[in-house]
Parts: C-alpha cells; structure tokens; sequence
C-alpha cells in the first residue's frame, strides 16, 4: 500500500517522519532540521528506549524487544553532520498468529473496523500495523535527540504518572523531584504510598484479565518566554496535536484546565509580579502559556490514557463474516496499565515539539 497516504511527517523546522509497522521487520524514523555539531550521547537515547520497551516488569506486556537503535545516516562519530538522522529499530518478538481471529471479529475499540472502512479489507492490522503503539519506539529515539538539544539550552523536561485508576496524586513537583523518584517504581509514581496503592490495583486488574487507564503529568523548566504563535500553531495546539497523536491518549489539560471552569476570572487570572529581577506570575494557572505562547513559568499538562483495549476478560461483539454477535477473548501479549510507558512516548514527543518551537523562533525572528 502507498505509504503517501498515511499521515506520517510531524512538525516544520524540527521535522519527523515515521515508516514501518507493528510486525514488519523494522521500525523508524527521519528526523530533518537537526542542527549540525550536536554531540549525541548514545548511552541516553538507548536509556530512553529502555524506560519504553515492554517486558521491563510484570505490569507490563511481555513482548521482549530489546530495541536496539541504529543511526544510518546523518551523524558521524556521534556528532550530527545538519543532514537527515535515520533511525531505524528491529522487530524481533512478534507473533502475527495471535490476529488471525481478528479476520472476521474485529476487537471491541480497535482501529480494525474504522481502518478497513478507510484502507480497505486487505489492510494489514495484525499487531496494530501502522497504528500500533509499537511505533513510538522510533518517536522515543527522536525525542532523545530532542531532549539532548534541550538540555543544552538548559530546558528540562520530567513526566510522571500523577493518577491510576481513581487514585490520583494531586501535588506538584519540580523536574528535579521527577527525576530523583520516578525510576524508583514501576508505575512512575511519585509519592511512595500511592504508587503502592495503584500498583495493587493493577495486579488486581490482571487477575480479573481485565485493563485500567490513568494521567500522565508533564513539567517542564526554563522553556524561554515567547516562544509560540497564535491559532494554529501555537504552542499548546502543536503539543496538543503531537500528544493525541500518541495512542491510547483521550485528552489534554494545560495549568488548572477543566478545573477553570469552575473559577472565577479572579481565581483564574495570574498577575505579574516581578521576583529576583525577572517578570514572572504570581500564579501559574495558565500552566505557562498565553495565547499560544510560553511566558517562562514552567509549562504544566496533563494527559489521559485510556484503559487498554485488549484484554483477556470475555467480550461480546460482532462477528462481520456472519452477522451474529459472538464471543470474544483475545490472547496475547499485552499492558494491562499502559501508562508508565506511555509516559516515555509523551516526554519524547514534547520534546520534538519544543525543539521545534525553539528552531522556528531563532530562525524566524533572531531575538537578541
């Protein structure tokens, strides 16, 4: 199938391009715009990698990818040479048996119904395919890269899992606090007793072969201030754009977000203050954009993740050769909390965008 039509190329300065799928040979991807002399350390985009890949522990599926990443073009003794980056990742433990069911009774909340619908019957769905959430493997290793350009700017950026189910941390944490704890868990939690407490509703969930969803929060630290345009690509709409691009992800709330609803414009408003010789906010309601552009406080968002479609708990759905409805349980490898790694997706993918950001407003403006 022509791979024009899919919609593959993210961004316009700092550009990706994905190409494989869930079960061909290999994942990747281009990344055009990236400056030249960048020094990459390879070490970091494998970690990052690691933190995504499967099999890291018994909450998560067991498809055992190793994920191994290989530059072939546009960097040479780990420095980028300005040319296009080509990433590519091998498939190795897939088990495209496990979705010959699936010919005839498509999974409840999958994309098999509504891609045949769009690409045809002989569209190939098995693993997911081209919507497969194995796909953000490649955006991980671009979204390294990214990372590393950031923090040579001195811009950080830490996600954690903030919500499991109902139970839900509601505090908020510098990217140093991130960081310092939320490798220390299985479920990226911060604070110790409730990731104690999520991570037995997990187990809980996987003994009733069933799945449950959650909130990642991302912060991030010392993005510059003007940084963004309004209407279409602004900083929220691209962020916004480039995370519900990321599967299993229902949402996004920036600052207080639908909690604003509730407030009045004068518990909403963030008056400017000035503290240690800067111009900054009182409050950070905003979440640290304003009309589309950053205004220097730390940017705050969170995102929803759907429950995982796939589960081994008994379904009733329809059978499409025969019209009849039918049962349905569906075996295989899968998260039964999707949320720790989707994590890792979502860093990734933030970081594109803000190095984007950052590329366009050099390049177009050249602020002094």
């Amino acid at each position: 199938m022509n791979r024009d039509i899919f919609s593959d190329i993210f961004g316009r300065f700092f550009q990706i391009e994905l190409f494989g799928e869930s079960h061909s040979e290999e994942i990747g991807i281009i990344i055009k715009g990236v400056p030249e002399n960048i020094k990459l350390d390879f070490s970091y985009i494998q970690n990052e990698l690691n933190r995504r890949r499967p099999a890291q522990n018994d909450l998560m599926s067991q498809r055992n990818e190793i994920d191994k990443f290989i530059i072939t073009e546009g960097v040479e003794n780990k420095i980028t040479t300005g040319k296009n980056i080509r990433i590519t990742i091998p498939n190795i433990d897939f088990r495209s048996r496990d979705y010959l069911q699936f010919e005839d009774i498509y999974r409840p909340s999958h994309v098999d119904y509504p891609a045949r619908l769009r690409y045809g019957s002989d569209f190939n769905l098995k693993g997911g395919g081209r919507f497969s959430g194995r796909l953000t493997a490649p955006i991980v290793a671009a979204g390294a890269i990214a990372k590393l350009i950031l923090e040579q700017q001195g811009i950080n950026i830490a996600g954690y899992t903030s919500q499991i189910g109902s139970i839900r941390d509601e505090n908020i944490y510098s990217v140093k606090q991130i960081q310092e704890r939320v490798e220390t868990n299985a479920v990226r939690g911060i604070d110790l007793e409730l990731t104690k407490d999520m991570i037995n509703l997990i187990e809980k969930v996987i003994k009733q072969e069933d799945s449950v969803g959650g909130v990642v929060t991302i912060q991030i630290e010392n993005y510059p201030p003007g940084l963004g345009d309004p209407w279409f690509h602004s900083l929220e709409s691209d962020l916004a754009s480039a995370i519900l691009s990321i599967p299993s992800t229902r949402g996004i709330e920036f600052g207080t977000g639908f909690k604003a609803a509730t407030m009045l414009g004068s518990e909403h408003n963030d008056p400017y203050i000035l503290k240690n010789g800067k111009i900054t906010t009182k409050s950070n309601h905003c979440g640290g954009i304003i009309g589309g552009i950053s205004i220097g406080t730390p940017i705050i968002f969170r995102v929803p993740i759907k429950p995982t479609a796939s589960i081994g708990k008994n379904q009733k759905t329809l059978n499409f050769k025969t019209k009849k409805m039918t049962d349905l349980k569906i075996k295989g490898r899968h998260d039964p909390c999707i949320v720790p790694r989707v994590l890792i997706a979502i860093e990734a993918i933030t970081a594109i965008v803000l190095v984007d950001h950052w590329l366009i407003s050099k390049n177009k403006y050249n602020h002094k």
